[in-house]
């Protein structure tokens, strides 16, 4: 009896949440707040977010691809390789609409964008 009751203790007070899927990186709490901290105009939301959504529909037909390709060696390296590769086109097409101004806070979007992203 007590082992089930010490189970029932640990499994309400784990971390680990059953069956959740993790939060994409763009929805990471950090990412969000450095989001906001860009002050879009209300011109610039759809943009940014179809630049957004152009990123990762790239990463993920790379990822794809490389997955099809079936030569998994140094996997984590190419895919890394080619988000940055994806990720300074990000950077292109966000000059483009994004203000002098507002590309310290989106350099520090990107950043924290990049650190959530996984394989």
């Amino acid at each position: 009896m007590k082992i089930i009751v010490v189970f029932l203790f640990l499994l309400v007070l784990s971390p680990i949440t059953w069956g959740a899927e993790p939060r994409p990186a763009f929805l990471q709490p950090e990412v969000l707040k450095a989001a906001v901290a860009i002050n879009l105009t209300d011109e610039q939301k759809p943009q940014f977010q179809q630049t957004l959504t152009t990123f990762y529909n790239d990463r993920m037909a790379m990822i794809g691809k490389l997955m099809r390709g079936h030569n998994v060696t140094n996997m984590d390296r190419k895919i890394k390789s080619r988000t940055n590769t994806l990720l300074k086109k990000m950077d292109k097409s966000m000059a483009e609409f994004l203000t002098q101004e507002q590309m310290p806070a989106y350099q520090a979007y990107r950043e924290a964008l990049k650190s959530n992203l996984r394989s």
